[in-house]
This record gives C-alpha cells, structure tokens and sequence, in this order.
C-alpha cells in the first residue's frame, strides 16, 4: 500500500537546534497535518515521526491509520500543491482551506531571518524533492490571506467549557468539528447556567462570528438555547414542499434527464 510520508529538516547545515526553537516547529506542524489530513479527507489516524537524522535535524512524518490508496495519492498531490512557491490563496485546491494554508506556512514562523526549514513529500520516491519554508514565505501568504471576517451565524454543538470570570464559553462545533470560543453577556448567565444541568445538552448559538487564521473562531452571542431535538417524521417532511420543482417531468424522467440515460440504463451499467 502508498503512504504518506513528508520530510523535514531544520537548521540544515548546521550542529543542533535550539530546543525551545524545535518545540514551536513541532507543534505548528502538528497541528498542519491535522488540519491537510481533514481537508483531503485522509480519515482516522495518527502522524507518526521517524528516521531521525544527526547533525542538523531531519525526520520523517508518516501518516498511519484506516485510509485508502486513492485518498493517499490525493493527499500526494495535494501536498506537492501546497508547498508550491509560487501558491497563493486564491489557486489552492484539493480541498485545501485556506486556514490551512496559512498554517503551512506558520510551521516556519519561529525561524530566525538567517534559517529555512526543507520540507519535501516522498510520494514513492526513495529520497523527497525539498522545498524551503522560510518565515519570510510565512509573512507573504499571511498578507495574502484576510486577516479577519466577521459575519452573523450560527452553530450546534456541546458546551465544553465555562469560563465566568471572563463571560465565555467554549462550544464544540458539530459541523466543522472544532472549537468556538463564544462570548455572552451578563443576562446570558442564568440561561447558560441552565442549559449546563444536562451534560449531554446540545445548543444552538447565533452571534457575530469572527474569524482569523490560525486562531480559533470567536462568537459573540445573540441567542442561545437547546437546540431542536429530531423527532420521527421530520426528514419526511421535507419531501414535497415543491412539487413544481421538476416542471411538466416526473420525478423518474428528471432524474433520468439529470443521469443522460433511463433508470434501467443505469441499473444494467452498474451491473455489468
């Protein structure tokens, strides 16, 4: 089976590195590889480093877990994509957000002016085409992405943190499967106070949402309460709320017209 496994090499060159220097580098890119490994869709599993090397330090970062060949020669390519020099925000593709982006080019924020980071994936090859990651690369994609948006929405999840001292709390976004930092008012207490007594409570939040690269999304409160629990029936409901949705077509002839052949056309190709 492929693999994916992307190389690093820091203070190439050169006897060591410093630790407090090493640590920022490994925790920027671990959190890089989290987020490139949600956007190409690799699935569950872990980033694993090895094949440490001397002198200046190099290694190895192999993704392990239940994939498939097809998303791993995705996450190839998509890789090779994203280190591209000349990428930007508005060309990337794959799947690749552009928080993500900027979170590549983060793994290089703590470097010295004097420093480049090599960064290369293997793709089946026994030795990587390095590319260099300097923190003047950083500063250029971080120009080029927005530095904050802000808009009114909404999101459902679980409250997973209470702050009182500084009117906040975090809620686990079901949809993007990450964490919201929301703000609410005074009068907001009694009601969050509530919705707090069940532990498995689900909410639903509105507000102002901000949001900044690399930094986790701020909610400023509007509303909030439980959110609306699923009761049978309602997804049937959804179904024939515009019946002049297909025009003069049945629903059959528009599927078919939508497919470019019949029904029974398409079974006998499956089959085959």
């Amino acid at each position: 089976m492929s693999e994916l496994k992307i190389k690093l090499e820091l203070n190439k060159g050169r006897v060591g590195v410093p630790l407090e220097q090493l640590a920022k580098v490994a925790r920027e890119s671990r959190r890089f590889f989290e987020m490139f490994a949600r956007d190409v869709d690799l699935g569950e599993g872990e980033w694993i480093a090895q094949a440490f090397t001397n002198g200046s330090l190099g290694y190895d970062n192999t993704f392990r877990g239940e994939t498939t060949d097809r998303a791993l020669a995705i996450a190839n390519k998509a890789f090779r994509h994203i280190m591209k020099p000349e990428r930007t925000p508005d060309d990337l593709g794959f799947g690749i957000q552009p928080e993500t982006f900027f979170q590549f080019g983060k793994i290089a924020d703590s470097l010295p002016p004097d420093d480049v980071l090599f960064i290369g994936v293997y793709d089946g090859a026994p030795e990587p085409e390095m590319q260099p990651l300097s923190r003047e690369r950083f500063l250029e994609i971080e120009q080029q992405i927005v530095q904050r948006t802000t808009h009114y929405g909404g999101l459902q999840g679980p409250i997973i943190a209470l702050f009182k001292g500084s009117n906040t709390i975090w809620v686990h976004d079901h949809s993007k499967q990450s964490k919201v930092v929301c703000e609410f008012s005074d009068d907001d207490y009694g009601t969050i106070w509530e919705l707090l007594k069940s532990q498995d409570a689900i909410v639903r939040v509105e507000g102002w949402i901000t949001k900044r690269p690399g930094k986790d999304d701020h909610l400023e409160i509007q509303t909030i309460g439980p959110a609306a629990e699923y009761q049978k029936g309602d997804l049937e409901k959804f179904f024939g709320l515009d019946p002049q949705f297909t025009g003069d077509m049945s629903t059959d002839d528009y599927i078919d017209d939508l497919r470019g052949e019949t029904t029974e056309d398409y079974l006998k190709r499956l089959s085959k």
